[in-house]
């Protein structure tokens, strides 16, 4: 593997290549490097590598023409090189992970472009870069540290960087997965000892424990990583188990009180259609329970007569499937009832509306992801033209709306489709 990097701070990458296990790497040549000083194109007195933007604006852009004679001579320099790929370090390329590392390290040469300033010239990267690529959702003054970080990652993957050739695909995010917790000498520091098993010798057990715990840490900490990972549905049930995740969530569809649309306080019907498709979404996302929330006694009976219809009547022979999609729905006369019935204690009631009602204490989807970690939760969703502004002042949390992205303005969704 080659590295080379076009940058304005050649001598930035000298102390940083010399040291740990890509330095190591570097001196044995499994590792190549080159820094290409950019200023060594300017055309001027001052070697100036950038001037101020078409159109006006902030900052500077990086001349097309340095960085365009820069890798000229960095494909000349690179002779018979069979595969080679241009990168451009911005924050508006796609995220640097684990997995792109391990396919960059199959490359034979990166050729890393070190922004600075305002940016570089949009033709040249029309023209020349194969990818952009960003460490973070964050700005720093060029793309030197980017372009180090990323070496360092593509490195691991490079044999000979290594002691251990497994190392790399055995650490964190291998598999979709955090590492599990590490321990070392002594067994008990500060009155906090090693868990048994690590000590047991049993090394099936220590096995089965390492991948629980790498499996609990994921749920705990990043549980957007699960999107990635191939576990079976027993293995993640066990580490829900021991998170305590396994009854965290209800959802309740409240047709009293709501707004109409004059604004009176009323109380809506219930129908087949919501249900059905509510039911449907909660069995899919794992919701615990859902409840149908209304005090007329009609619309209890008709909720009754489709939930015995479809569990023990003839829709089983029709649709056996819908039975277990309706297994965890039920009735309740209030969102007071509902929650005695579902008995999860220190539960956080969440209401949903587009209106800005103050009172409880707004918060964002992802946020909300995080406090179902720690706590249950009961999301409360209104019919007709929305929850009870009393209703929602004593909830705990409101969650914000969702903002279509009409050009005219309109943002009305169906009860069913912001569940």
């Amino acid at each position: 593997m080659r590295f080379d990097v076009m940058t304005v701070f050649p001598k930035l990458f000298g102390s940083p290549l010399e040291f740990g296990l890509v330095g190591q790497a570097v001196k044995a040549g499994d590792i190549g490097f080159k820094a290409w000083d950019l200023r060594s194109a300017a055309k001027d007195a001052h070697k100036s590598v950038d001037d101020k933007p078409f159109g006006g604006g902030d900052g500077m852009v990086m001349l097309p023409e340095i960085l365009a004679e820069t890798l000229d001579k960095i494909k000349k320099d690179s002779g018979e090189i069979k595969k080679s790929k241009v990168i451009y370090l911005s924050p508006q390329g796609a995220l640097l992970t684990q997995k792109t590392a391990q396919e960059l390290a199959l490359i034979d040469q990166l050729i890393l472009i070190c922004g600075r300033y305002g940016g570089i010239d949009e033709r040249f990267i029309e023209k020349y870069v194969d990818e952009e690529i960003s460490i973070g959702d964050y700005i720093v003054t060029g793309g030197e540290l980017p372009a180090l970080v990323m070496m360092d990652a593509v490195s691991r993957f490079i044999p000979g960087t290594l002691g251990n050739e497994k190392s790399a695909l055995e650490e964190t995010f291998k598999d979709g997965l955090l590492e599990e917790p590490l321990y070392t000498k002594p067994r008990n520091f500060e009155g906090m000892e090693v868990p048994e098993v690590l000590t047991s010798g049993h090394h099936q057990k220590i096995t089965e424990w390492k991948q629980n715990q790498k499996i609990v840490r994921t749920l705990e900490k990043r549980p957007d990583l699960f999107k990635t990972s191939n576990l079976s549905r027993t293995e993640i049930l066990k580490a829900q188990k021991e998170l305590n995740l396994t009854k965290r969530v209800a959802v309740g569809l409240v047709h009293y009180p709501v707004y109409n649309k004059s604004g009176d306080i009323v109380a809506t019907n219930v129908t087949n259609l919501d249900i059905h498709d509510i039911a449907r979404a909660c069995r899919t996302f794992g919701i615990d329970s859902f409840y149908i929330i209304t005090p007329m006694e009609e619309q209890l009976a008709f909720v009754g007569r489709v939930l015995e219809h479809w569990q023990s009547g003839r829709g089983t022979q029709y649709n056996h499937l819908r039975k277990d999609a309706l297994v965890n729905t039920k009735t309740a006369v209030s969102l007071e009832a509902a929650l005695e019935d579902w008995g999860v204690g220190d539960s956080k009631v969440v209401t949903t509306s587009a209106r800005d009602v103050t009172g409880p204490t707004h918060i964002n989807p992802d946020d909300l992801r995080k406090i179902a970690l720690k706590m249950p939760l009961f999301l409360m969703f209104g019919t007709g033209w929305g929850l009870e502004n009393a209703v929602v002042r004593k909830s705990d949390y409101l969650m914000d709306p969702i903002r279509g992205r009409a050009a005219d303005g309109f943002n009305h969704l169906s009860v069913r489709s912001a569940v």
